[in-house]
């Protein structure tokens, strides 16, 4: 792969070639800035006439907002006529690049892939130089949809004929994945409906039970899940029709019976029970754990080969095989994605699991896999596992060596209780996917009534009234923390120094100043309260440092934004979105005036308080 070409011999090419305004994606913020900066003092400058439009515009649009009057890459927009936008620029100084774009009066953008979507930004040209892109903390391979986003950005309408897509080389290139982008069918969309706490409070007060679980019945994400059914419906008819050969003998149930007389002469020497220490969960996802089942761990998809105990503690294990084709064990409550797909192979008894062919197939097929495979909806069962391998039932006499139909059941039984298996398998995933969305209304609805925000009618308690107004993340963590008056009497900079450590969901490594004294205790009980509530909630990561940004914003009324952002090593836009993340929380404690008036008076004063110079361009 030849050298990436540099940003400005790509500028002069576009130029030359009349293939301007373009934008042109990296991989990073970083890359964007550094190709800006390859500018400064070069010849590559923009005609005079040009340059002062530019200005013009710029000027203008200072007057509606100020924040942009003195940015630092004015110079280089001005001289050059190419400017990055990214995440970490402020939204004004984002909304004056792409008007400028707009206008014409820009030949390149250096932008990152968050462009791509959401933002009507076309240019005449689109120039792509990655096949990839960090998603948290890693890179991944660009969808079929993110592909043909940013290819959808090349043509003006209106003022282009037909739009460009250069592809230019790059250590970050992968042409199959591009080719694929550009030429596939992009992925489907899915549904991102979410049962929260909030929405089950806002529903209860509005409609009945009964119509709330006709309106989860109405919604796309069932529509979605009982088209998943259908699919897995035509399967289970069809391992039905395998199954009739191996209908009822001298038992009812032979196959049943069988397994469990194979277990009790297996274990003759050892008449004990099996104790297992299963969570609730694990137990109702290890029915779905089966050789072939494609599941999520942390560190990427993975397909199941064998499910096992271990011998020593009893703990369910699995061999699977992972995304870079290497052959392991793990433990099943490691697993975090049961996908709804399953692949059907022979398993073998000796490493690895499978025969080669089929291992081959199997690491194919984890490298096409989609972005976002579809999950099973897994929820806690209340009944014991009705797997007659796990009752136990030793101490039974059984009538199996005497039977005429023996021969015949040991012959059939191997296949018989693979195709049983099976069918109990898509079963339960059917089971799964028809009830899955009202079982998760459920299981927050008991979690309310648990704490007291619901009766056992469904009817919303006093505290459930205001506590529906709480429609943000950790709503349950905010919630608890007021019933037990863990805000009262506390300074507005506290306050919004705790919401903005509860807001802030990015994990990635930075600087800034310490906790004040009072800060660090509040948080301290914000964090005991966080972890009693994990069974029910994913805890927020409660940064001290970035709670420590919030409350000196707020508390130094003198402090500027240019000060703020040199005492962080957060980006300016990274600033920004936290500090108007925290004013969002804010105003939702502020609705609860009719019921907690003092703190709803102190989050008016944190507001108040946070919203000025660049944050005062808030609508």
């Amino acid at each position: 792969m030849p050298p990436a070409i540099h940003p400005i011999d790509l500028v002069d090419i576009l130029r030359r070639h009349h293939l301007t305004p373009a934008i042109v994606f990296l991989t990073s913020r970083r890359g964007c800035d550094e190709a800006i900066d390859a500018f400064i003092n070069t010849s590559a400058s923009v005609p005079a006439s040009h340059s002062e439009a530019i200005r013009t515009f710029l000027e203008q649009f200072a007057k509606d907002f100020p924040s942009i009057a003195n940015h630092p890459l004015i110079p280089v927009v001005q001289d050059y006529g190419v400017a990055a936008h990214h995440a970490g620029h402020l939204p004004s100084w984002k909304m004056a690049i792409e008007e400028l774009m707009r206008q014409g009066l820009l030949d390149a953008v250096f932008a990152t892939t968050t462009l791509a979507a959401g933002v009507d930004f076309p240019a005449r040209t689109v120039v792509i130089s990655q096949s990839s892109v960090r998603k948290s903390q890693d890179f991944c391979d660009l969808t079929v949809s993110e592909i043909q986003q940013l290819a959808g950005r090349g043509g003006r309408r209106g003022k282009d004929f037909v739009g460009f897509v250069v592809v230019t080389p790059s250590p970050f290139i992968d042409l199959d994945i591009l080719g694929k982008g550009l030429t596939g069918q992009p992925e489907s969309i899915d549904s991102q409906f979410v049962i929260s706490y909030p929405m089950v409070l806002n529903l209860l007060r509005a409609h009945s039970v009964d119509q709330i679980e006709g309106l989860l019945a109405k919604s796309f994400a069932q529509f979605q899940l009982n088209q998943r059914v259908a699919v897995h419906q035509e399967r289970l008819d069809d391992l039905h029709e395998q199954l009739q050969p191996y209908g009822p003998r001298e038992c009812a149930d032979w196959v049943a019976q069988w397994k469990v007389f194979d277990l009790a002469r297996r274990r003759k020497a050892h008449r004990r029970p099996i104790v297992t220490n299963d969570s609730p969960y694990l137990t109702a996802c290890l029915p779905f754990l089966t050789p072939g089942r494609l599941i999520g761990l942390a560190k990427g998809p993975a397909i199941i080969l064998r499910q096992y105990r271990s011998r020593g503690t009893g703990t369910p294990m699995l061999s699977v095989l992972h995304g870079k084709g290497t052959v392991g064990e793990c433990q099943a409550q490691r697993v975090v994605h049961v996908y709804d797909h399953v692949y059907d192979f022979h398993p073998t008894r000796t490493v690895p699991w499978c025969p080669p062919s089929t291992l081959h197939q199997f690491k194919q097929a984890l490298a096409q896999l989609p972005a976002h495979p579809p999950t099973v909806p897994i929820f806690e069962a209340n009944q014991e596992a009705d797997d007659p391998l796990l009752a136990e039932v030793l101490t039974e006499e059984f009538s199996c060596p005497s039977c005429p139909s023996y021969t015949a059941c040991k012959k059939d039984f191997s296949l018989a209780s693979r195709l049983r298996l099976k069918e109990q398998q898509v079963t339960k995933t059917i089971q799964a996917l028809r009830d899955g969305l009202w079982h998760r209304f459920q299981q927050k609805a008991d979690v309310l009534h648990k704490f007291g925000y619901i009766t056992a009618g469904f009817q919303l308690t006093p505290d459930g009234e205001w506590a529906r107004m709480i429609r943000i993340n950790h709503s349950l963590l905010i919630t608890e923390l007021i019933r037990m008056d863990a805000f009262s009497g506390i300074a507005p900079e506290m306050l919004a120094g705790v919401m903005a450590s509860i807001a802030h969901d990015d994990d990635r490594p930075s600087s800034y100043m310490r906790l004040t004294p009072g800060l660090s205790s509040v948080l301290g009980k914000v964090r005991q309260v966080a972890d009693s509530l994990r069974a029910y909630e994913p805890p927020p990561l409660l940064r001290s440092d970035v709670a420590a940004l919030a409350e000196q914003w707020i508390g130094q009324p003198q402090l500027s934004w240019a000060s703020l952002v040199k005492s962080t090593s957060m980006a300016e836009g990274d600033v920004y979105r936290l500090l108007a993340r925290t004013l969002e929380f804010l105003s939702q404690i502020h609705t609860l005036k009719g019921t907690h008036p003092g703190l709803a008076d102190t989050a008016h004063l944190a507001m108040g308080n946070m919203r000025r110079e660049v944050l005062a361009e808030l609508p």
